[in-house]
C-alpha cells in the first residue's frame, strides 16, 4: 500500500500518510534555525518606549509593595483597628 506524503503547511514539515486508516505514519522536519534570544531582544525593543515601559512597570511593582508593607505593618501594630469587616474562614462550630 501506497503512503500519501503531504507537506504541512503551517510548520513546512514532511508528514507520511496511511490512506487506508487516516494516520500519520512518518514525519520529517523541516530544517530551520532555531530562534536566537539575543536576536529576539534586539528585534523586539522598540528603543526609548520599551524602557520607558519597563521603567514604569518597576515604580508601579514598587509603589504597590510599599502600599502592601503599610497595610501589614498596620495590622501588626493595631489588629483591632482594621478597616473593614473581617471573618475567619475557619467555622470552629
Amino acid at each position: 500500500m501506497a503512503l500519501l506524503q503531504i507537506k504541512c503547511p503551517e510548520c513546512k514539515s514532511l508528514l507520511w500518510i496511511d490512506p487506508a486508516s487516516g494516520k500519520v505514519v512518518d514525519h520529517k522536519s523541516e530544517g530551520h534555525k532555531k530562534a536566537d534570544f539575543n536576536e529576539f531582544l534586539k528585534t523586539s525593543r522598540k528603543g526609548k518606549d520599551w524602557e520607558d515601559k519597563l521603567k514604569k512597570a518597576r515604580d508601579e511593582e514598587s509603589r504597590r509593595k510599599a502600599e502592601w508593607e503599610e497595610k501589614f505593618k498596620k495590622a501588626r501594630e493595631s489588629p483591632d483597628e482594621l478597616d473593614g469587616d473581617y471573618e475567619s474562614p475557619f467555622k470552629w462550630e
